[in-house]
């Protein structure tokens, strides 16, 4: 699956699932532009991602915010003159029990996780359209999109919205040659996710005996099946929200941290 002079944003591309997924991406021979909030932790990753042989754009930026939104666009076409990828993998959780949600919590996950994809696919999506290539769309969303977990209220509600707005863009954009599909991935061992072990949120143990394929998963297990979404062997797959979870979800017991 060669991505080879392929251009590709990865939001939070400078670590977790998007930085996974950059660093597979460069492996396949496509030019990346990872854009990200830590100007350090992007510095880091260009550097890395250099090593793998990419050419490398490295963006600081908020998704929430539009004008930064814009300037992720304009970024990529003054270093590469096209985009042919973009991967929504910015995002943030939310831990709280409902009755104890603030609204400047509730907002700020929309914000970054169900705007800023928003935003970024509208921007990149319209470039896609005006310039008649086509593309490929890579939201990223959650097993919380599909079934209910407690404490979850917000990042549920966003990550839900990201999946309908995946499936609602496949619907409008097929006809310009764009595919635009999701990954429900489960639980991943991330450095939000061991953060929340050290806090306690999380018991891996717990999970592990919940997941049919008996373990948590690792970054670079969401980054293949976005590389075969990226890749021209997904041309005919489009608004489809890929569960990449061990078979947590088909298990029906949902109701642990």
């Amino acid at each position: 699956m060669n991505l080879k002079d392929k251009v590709a944003i990865v939001t939070g591309g400078s670590s977790g699932i998007g930085g996974a997924i950059a660093s597979r991406y460069a492996k396949e021979g496509a030019n990346i532009v990872i854009a990200a909030r830590s100007l350090d932790s992007l510095k880091a990753k260009k550097e890395e991602l250099k090593e793998l042989g990419a050419e490398v754009e490295a963006v600081q930026a908020d998704v929430s915010k539009e004008e930064h939104v814009k300037r992720i666009k304009e970024k990529t076409l003054e270093r590469f003159g096209k985009i042919d990828i973009l991967v929504n993998a910015a995002g943030m959780t939310m831990v709280a029990p409902s009755e104890q949600l603030t609204l400047e919590n509730w907002n700020k996950c929309m914000d970054v996780n169900s705007t800023g994809t928003f935003l970024m696919c509208r921007e990149v999506g319209q470039e896609m359209i005006d310039t008649k290539r086509g593309g490929k769309i890579i939201n990223i969303t959650s097993i919380v999109a599909h079934a209910g977990i407690a404490k979850r209220a917000a990042y549920a509600a966003s990550k839900g919205a990201v999946r309908q707005l995946t499936e609602t863009l496949a619907l409008e954009w097929g006809p310009y040659n764009i595919n635009v599909n999701a990954i429900s991935p489960g639980y991943v061992s991330t450095p939000i996710f061991q953060d929340l072990v050290r806090k306690g949120i999380h018991n891996p143990d717990l999970l592990e005996a919940r997941i049919p394929l008996g373990r948590l998963a690792q970054v670079e297990d969401i980054a293949g099946p976005a590389l075969f979404l990226a890749s021209s062997e997904s041309d005919y797959v489009t608004g489809v929200i890929l569960k990449v979870d061990g078979g947590w979800l088909v298990n029906g017991h949902l109701n642990i941290h």
